[in-house]
């Protein structure tokens, strides 16, 4: 009898600890859901590590495209939200003369050479970066009409005569940024995207920025002229007659007729 009441209270112990045990972890299971603690990854180490700092992949064939830069670079204007980029890496792969794949779009409103540079310090860009083995930039535009954001929101139009003092300082930007670009991918066809003047149809605002653009153009060019595997592709001419057809409502950026012919001229070059 005493053995009965022995196993039984051993059996009650028991069942109490495990009640006792399941409460705590569900309450700090519940904690952790609702308080999860932050992760304490060492960022100097990511920033550092293998995976961050491999080498460029292997040619294995196929065009692999990234893009990166400004507004024009992630397509804004488009709306199907293809942008250059994708409509490009579409007629690639229509083609059909090698694999296409469109690895990621790197483009941000705005953005400017200053910016740019910031951004090709992040690792995850990096990374990007270094998968492809065909690189799409777009930048300037924004560095040479501070103002051309504002026509978006139908704002006054940019001061054209801030060209020539802005140009000098972004056209040396723009070279530190290929050079930078150059670094991280030693073998990735750099397509740099020249600009185009979308006040073509303004007539305050046509001449000189035709003149300042021109001259933005050829310091480009010429810059990347000096460097491996860098090509310039030429988009004035695509909007200097009848720009209106060519741009979005907001009268800076490309439509999606605009961006299907800066495609056409990016394949073009490729083939």
């Amino acid at each position: 009898m005493n053995s009965w009441k022995w196993i039984w209270r051993t059996t009650a112990v028991l069942s109490a600890l495990a009640a006792l045990l399941l409460v705590i972890g569900f309450g700090y299971g519940a904690k952790e859901l609702m308080f999860p603690r932050p992760n304490l990854v060492n960022t100097d180490t990511a920033a550092n590590a293998p995976l961050t700092e491999r080498a460029p992949s292997a040619d294995d064939g196929s065009y692999r495209i990234v893009a990166i830069g400004d507004s024009l670079a992630k397509g804004t204007g488009d709306t199907t939200g293809q942008g250059f980029a994708r409509r490009a890496a579409a007629l690639l792969d229509q083609s059909g003369d090698r694999e296409v794949r469109f690895l990621n779009n790197l483009g941000i409103n705005g953005m400017t050479t200053q910016e740019l540079l910031a951004e090709l310090d992040e690792p995850g860009v990096r990374y990007v970066l270094k998968e492809a083995n065909v690189i799409l930039l777009s930048i300037g535009a924004n560095d040479l009409f501070q103002g051309g954001a504002a026509l978006q929101t139908s704002a006054e139009a940019p001061d054209a005569n801030a060209l020539d003092t802005a140009l000098p300082a972004a056209s040396e930007r723009l070279g530190e940024a290929l050079d930078e670009l150059r670094d991280i991918n030693p073998t990735a066809r750099i397509i740099y995207l020249g600009l185009y003047n979308p006040f073509g149809d303004i007539e305050s605002l046509r001449d000189e920025a035709d003149l300042g653009i021109t001259e933005w153009n050829a310091k480009a060019s010429a810059r990347i002229a000096e460097g491996e595997n860098m090509v310039l592709t030429p988009t004035f001419d695509l909007f200097e007659k009848d720009p209106g057809v060519y741009l979005s409502s907001d009268h800076f950026h490309p439509n999606s007729a605009g961006y299907e012919r800066i495609a056409q001229r990016i394949v073009q070059g490729l083939q």
